[in-house]
């Protein structure tokens, strides 16, 4: 076992176990002008630790994109001198909309009402036990232990960072919150308190505003959406203008279940990003993918699902454990092992760390059990899977609705699939439109009054006897539609060009079938249809889309 780092960072003076002196001058030319800014007597041959150099990269960062600083040092910082970057940073998010004025309704296993979302400001507008609807507010201002996963995605999304002095603040810090607790006390979430759930939004959902329905659960039942009272609830909210976000599950090889199968539910996958402010560094997460009992492709997007900062449940055993542990960190070597057989019993700390006399060893061990733990401060944890990196999405939609409060639940659909941006190297059917991108997903809702189009695409029209296409591109100059249908030719269905970027063209009723279509743009580039849930891969690393005729022509 390594012995115990003996050098001083001449920046933090932490103890670490090297010392960073080579630079790629070009490319961390601004990191060091900021290091000699803030530490004239600092020069090159001093050197710093990975923390400084994580610290003065991330600032860098922030500066370019404009956003609030976190400084003057990360207020929380973890033993091995890992950040765990914030949510926003990391995905390039505008910080001037905070979902301000945007409800959001969380159905989950169960919740507490953390520091992060009511310190500054309650911004809880009703929390409910679907279970047991007698048990009031003092029921969620104490620990349960359902009440942790809840607790997590509403954070995530919508904490204010208050317990992590802003650094851990959710993109959605101001948006107002709706809980509906489902599980129940013997631990499990069944159907019908789903429903119950879904059925208290479709009844109250004027009463309290609410916009927008995370999901980061699911029904066990794998069947079709048109036989899940699940999905039909959900569709049925959609259909009154409520977005539903659901997690499409953490299984590789599982199925897509209610309410992440539903067509107009938006269902989120998984990236790695592997703690970094370059996507291209990151890779898939192990989420579900494939297509429904329906034949449905899903996930339509894919957010961070890993390396994800969360508040430790208060009053828990893991919240003294990680108080402990710090504290010990913090102890001076002289009082360390009193202070370790003092609070050993409530540390999963191992025996021969307990019987050890050796210094260096304690102080190894005690990282070891933080990095195990996945502790990044006295208060927060990193975690994983798509039930974060669904509030993820919901949090950009928050702020979409804030910048402008008519956009439809199709809108924010089209505005999210058309600016995300797949992965070159993965395989499409595990990505669906890609990975959110909220900078360009916001630039869509801010560079023009959205367009709502006439009807949804393709819009079967029996009544004339006609199919209509329909594509939102404000730079292209033309657009046309090709497909199986015609044999794929790319130059004759031209489409017309409307007001504000939207396109369309109505063909001829088809006889019934099943036919693959995309959309050609500037005869260089070819676009699926974002409004059509039915897609599949068309071995070039995208979709075709899948046109169905059932009645054929009359």
């Amino acid at each position: 076992m390594s012995t115990t780092p003996t050098i001083t960072c001449p920046l933090c003076n932490d103890a670490v176990d090297k010392l960073f002196y080579r630079f790629h001058f070009d490319s961390e030319r601004e990191i060091i002008e900021r290091l000699k800014k803030n530490h004239p007597e600092w020069t090159k041959n001093d050197g710093l630790c990975g923390r400084c150099v994580d610290y003065y990269h991330t600032e860098v960062v922030m500066l370019h994109r404009m956003m609030p600083e976190v400084g003057p040092y990360f207020p929380v910082k973890s033993a091995d001198d890992f950040i765990i970057l914030p949510t926003g940073l990391r995905l390039n998010a505008d910080p001037r909309f905070t979902g301000k004025g945007v409800t959001i309704c969380f159905i989950d296993s169960g919740f507490y009402l953390h520091p992060d979302l009511i310190a500054h400001r309650n911004r809880i507008k009703k929390i409910i036990d679907v279970t047991d609807p007698k048990r009031d507010i003092n029921y969620f201002l104490q620990p349960h232990e359902e009440s942790w996963h809840g607790t997590m995605t509403t954070v995530v999304c919508a904490g204010d960072g208050f317990r992590s002095n802003g650094l851990y603040k959710g993109i959605a810090s101001e948006s107002e919150l709706v809980l509906l607790k489902v599980q129940n006390d013997g631990g499990k979430i069944v159907t019908e308190n789903i429903v119950a759930a879904l059925q208290w939004v479709l009844d109250h959902h004027e009463e309290y505003e609410i916009k927008i329905v995370n999901m980061s659960l699911g029904d066990d039942a794998n069947i079709s959406y048109k036989e899940s009272k699940v999905d039909q609830l959900a569709e049925r909210l959609i259909a009154k203008g409520i977005v539903i976000v659901a997690a499409v599950g953490n299984d590789e090889h599982g199925a897509i279940k209610p309410p992440a199968n539903s067509p107009n539910v938006i269902s989120v996958g998984g990236i790695d990003d592997e703690n970094s402010l370059m996507l291209e560094a990151g890779k898939l997460y192990h989420s579900s993918f494939g297509k429904t009992v329906d034949q449905l492709m899903k996930p339509e997007l894919l957010a961070q699902a890993i390396w994800i900062a969360v508040p430790i449940l208060p009053g828990t055993s893991e919240e003294k454990e990680a108080a402990i542990l710090y504290g010990l960190l913090n102890t001076k070597d002289d009082a360390l092992k009193k202070e370790l057989v003092y609070n050993f019993s409530d540390t999963k700390l191992n025996d021969e760390i307990y019987q050890a006399n050796d210094v260096s060893f304690i102080r190894q061990g005690i990282v070891q059990r933080i990095q195990d733990a996945k502790y990044i401060s006295p208060a927060y944890v990193h975690v994983d899977g798509t039930s974060f990196a669904a509030p993820i999405v919901t949090a950009v939609i928050a702020q979409m609705l804030e910048a402008n409060p008519g956009l439809t639940a199709p809108m924010i659909r089209e505005a999210l699939f058309s600016s995300a941006k797949r992965i070159a190297s993965q395989a499409p059917e595990r990505q669906g439109f890609g990975v959110i991108q909220p900078r360009k997903a916001m630039l869509k809702v801010l560079k023009r009054n959205a367009v709502m189009k006439s009807n949804l695409s393709p819009y079967i029209n029996e009544q004339q006897n006609t199919i209509g296409f329909y594509i939102q591109n404000d730079c292209a100059s033309q657009i046309s539609l090709s497909g199986s249908f015609n044999h794929w030719a790319d130059d004759v269905l031209l489409m017309e060009a409307g007001k504000n970027g939207l396109w369309k063209i109505e063909i001829p009723m088809l006889p019934a079938g099943r036919y693959h279509y995309k959309f050609f743009v500037d005869e260089k580039m070819w676009m699926e249809d974002v409004d059509n849930p039915y897609r599949e891969p068309d071995g070039f690393n995208g979709f075709n889309s899948i046109l169905i005729i059932e009645h054929g022509a009359n």
